[in-house]
């Protein structure tokens, strides 16, 4: 049985779901369907290629016979002749003997001169979103493997898709639909995280806990669709104020919870203050009510404290909550960390 009989017959496609199917990244799923593609189809550069939507740019996701130093200064975007037919028209674009260095071969030559190409669109939701390239210097492309590439652009583009839906399934799982903040389950492993970082480095951790004065109250007199819309609001003015890799989580129905790295007291009094201040100008624009918030803020500076169990931490943040709750609305305070 030769590689073309070979690469034709269904075990191969039923050999390349079950490798598929054992992969946990897009990035293994794709390393695993050219590590097939290279025991059956003879070739000199082997690559997967996308385009990106914004800029036309071709990016590499995956590849053989070519090296990192040109994959690293590759750029290209759609333009020419031949990709677009691939890209645009979803043909699949094969040149035999090309005259060397003319524009239609200049376009698609990858880091190698070739003999015979073959560009398969990589087909996703009925649209190309890039092209398998596959180029050699031996024989033509025959019917057979045309087709073959074919396939591999179907079978890329479904697993491409799955992964897609995958990431979405598990971020819609961790993000709390309504404030859009982290569910708390969410935080707590990445909390997790942040702690073990920041004993790693020695460095500061900080922790906030917001409460929205007399929620129920807002809701009550506003509808639950404003009650929904202040919750978002308050998650969007807490991001203003803090870093984009800090975590935010969602810690009961009128709470949040905030984990800010490499931040000491003062400054972590600031940005609560900041916080609290936005929240009373902005937060319930152009809604019937008014809304302000509760906040205390804990820093976490000394290796002791860092190996303080969570429950611990929260007991004493919510305690300090409720007094200043107690006191009256639109209030903040710090709180240090519990030690024996």
């Amino acid at each position: 049985m030769n590689a073309n009989t070979a690469f034709c017959d269904s075990d191969w496609l039923i050999r390349i779901f079950r490798e598929v199917d054992g992969t946990l990244t897009l990035e293994q799923a794709l390393h695993a369907v050219m590590e097939q593609m290279k025991d059956f189809l003879d070739h000199k550069s082997l690559a997967v290629l996308t385009i990106d939507e914004n800029t036309d740019a071709m990016t590499f996701r995956s590849f053989r016979g070519i090296s990192y130093s040109f994959v690293k200064t590759y750029h290209h975007t759609l333009s020419g002749q031949m990709i677009p037919r691939v890209l645009l028209k979803h043909e699949t674009v094969c040149m035999n003997a090309p005259r060397a260095h003319s524009p239609e071969y200049e376009e698609i030559k990858l880091e190698h001169d070739f003999q015979y190409v073959c560009l398969a669109p990589l087909i996703q939701n009925q649209r190309a979103i890039g092209y398998v390239h596959c180029d050699r210097d031996t024989d033509p492309f025959t019917d057979s493997e045309i087709r073959n590439l074919e396939i591999i652009g179907y079978v890329i583009g479904l697993v491409m898709e799955k992964f897609e839906l995958l990431k979405l399934t598990h971020h819609l799982s961790r993000i709390d639909e309504v404030s859009k903040a982290l569910k708390y389950q969410a935080f707590l492993e990445e909390y997790r995280r942040e702690i073990a970082r920041a004993k790693a480095y020695k460095s500061p951790l900080t922790l906030l806990l917001l409460d929205i004065d007399d929620y129920p109250a807002f809701m009550a007199t506003c509808g639950i669709e404003a009650g929904h819309t202040l919750l978002r609001n308050v998650h969007d003015i807490i991001l203003e104020h803090i870093k984009e890799i800090d975590l935010v989580g969602r810690f009961s129905a009128d709470e949040f919870i905030i984990c800010m790295g490499g931040v000491l007291k003062p400054e972590a009094e600031n940005i609560l203050n900041a916080i609290r201040q936005s929240v009373q100008e902005r937060a319930a624009a152009n809604m019937p009510g008014r809304a302000t918030l509760c906040g205390v803020a804990m820093t976490l500076d000394k290796p002791e404290d860092l190996n303080t169990p969570l429950a611990t931490v929260l007991s004493a943040l919510g305690s300090r909550l409720l007094s200043i709750r107690t006191a009256g609305p639109n209030r903040i305070a710090c709180v240090p960390p519990p030690r024996e």
